[in-house]
């Protein structure tokens, strides 16, 4: 049976989105049409709204509305400039989603560094290309003492971390990583070996 082509065309868009595979954006196009309408064109509205209203702090790389980051003082935006933040920290993280998970749900108060994703040579993503030049001046003009890595545990996360690592210690900066292992009221059945593994070799005195 023949598709719509206008439909086949909106499924292949949704299959950018990270984690959509075809069958999800296939089920994500037929509810958009079954939809009401009105919901239909205020999803649109809002992404082409995004487009345009939407930047990242040149400093930190926040995402914020285009209106904050015109009102942004030495390119620095109101998460960066906040006089409660303590400047000799700075957390490392490979998009704003985790920056603001990190903030919501842990007391830290020190900077955020956004990197533009992780490293991965073969996709054509270096150093420049995620933003570790940025970071590197960063660094050279605040007066940071503790770096704390937050990327992911996956290849491309931990080659991100470890050249952010050798970057810092290179500038006499102490730099720790987020644990990762064991979830909170998770049991041990449940867990893969290489995630148990990698708890119990991050395991610490109590």
């Amino acid at each position: 049976m023949k598709q719509s082509k206008n439909l086949n065309d909106l499924i292949d868009a949704l299959t950018i989105l990270p984690g959509v595979g075809r069958k999800s954006a296939q089920r994500m196009a037929y509810q958009l049409i079954r939809s009401n309408k009105d919901l239909t064109l205020n999803l649109a509205d809002k992404l082409n709204n995004i487009t345009s209203n939407i930047a990242s702090c040149k400093v930190c790389g926040i995402y914020l509305d285009i209106e904050d980051v015109d009102k942004q003082v030495n390119g620095e935006c109101h998460i960066c400039i906040a006089q409660n933040k303590d400047p000799s920290k700075i957390c490392v993280t490979e998009s704003p989603s985790d920056a603001y998970i990190i903030d919501q749900s842990t007391d830290y108060n020190g900077y955020f560094f956004v990197l533009d994703g992780s490293l991965s040579p073969l996709d054509g993503r270096g150093p420049i290309e995620v933003g570790i030049k940025r970071l590197q001046q960063n660094l050279e003009e605040k007066k940071i003492t503790e770096l704390i890595l937050a990327t992911s545990t996956t290849v491309e996360g931990e080659a991100t971390a470890h050249y952010v690592q050798q970057l810092a210690s290179k500038m006499s900066i102490k730099v720790s990583r987020i644990a990762f292992g064991i979830p909170l009221n998770g049991e041990l059945g449940y867990l893969d070996s290489e995630t148990i593994s990698h708890a119990f070799n991050e395991r610490k005195i109590i």
